[in-house]
């Protein structure tokens, strides 16, 4: 009995270890910006000026998650503005990759039960650059990407593209 108890034990910790180190195909696939909520008030949290917040919210806006070999996957954030791609990406791993502000950061994607989250941290911290998260998750038939600045929380939701 007590060698069948060690061995679930066992399998389930592998499980659960496993079940960590690849993104889960849900979040496969490409997604268009549909909507946002207090997108424009986070935006003002992070210090953004009246300009540049309209010039953020009218640009759009698609995500892309791409299979790559293994146990990673290339990720996309293409903009009317810049295209940032991360290639080959393994969760929980930090890579260096150029941020929207063209500046360098310190990335690392992570699971957390069923959301990815996404983390920054600029290689040169200043006032403008700051440590950002973003969490991904699903709810309905959205791809909904939640950040937070100063206690402020935007949200931007995604609808997946038809391939």
């Amino acid at each position: 009995m007590r060698l069948l108890l060690s061995s679930l034990v066992l399998l389930s910790i592998g499980l659960l270890v496993r079940a960590n180190t690849s993104l889960p195909d849900k979040f496969y696939g490409k997604f268009d910006l549909d909507h946002s909520e207090n997108f424009d008030e986070y935006l003002e949290a992070k210090g953004y000026g009246w300009f540049t917040r309209k010039l953020v919210t009218l640009a759009t806006f698609k995500k892309v998650f791409t299979k790559a070999g293994g146990n990673t996957f290339d990720y996309e954030n293409l903009t009317s503005k810049k295209d940032v791609a991360y290639k080959g990406v393994n969760l929980g791993k930090e890579f260096t990759g150029e941020g929207l502000d063209s500046t360098q950061h310190k990335v690392t994607f992570y699971m957390k039960g069923d959301r990815l989250f996404e983390k920054h941290v600029p290689v040169k911290i200043t006032d403008e650059a700051k440590e950002e998260e973003y969490e991904y998750y699903f709810d309905g038939d959205f791809l909904v990407v939640k950040m937070e600045a100063n206690g402020v929380v935007g949200k931007r939701f995604y609808k997946r593209i038809p391939v």
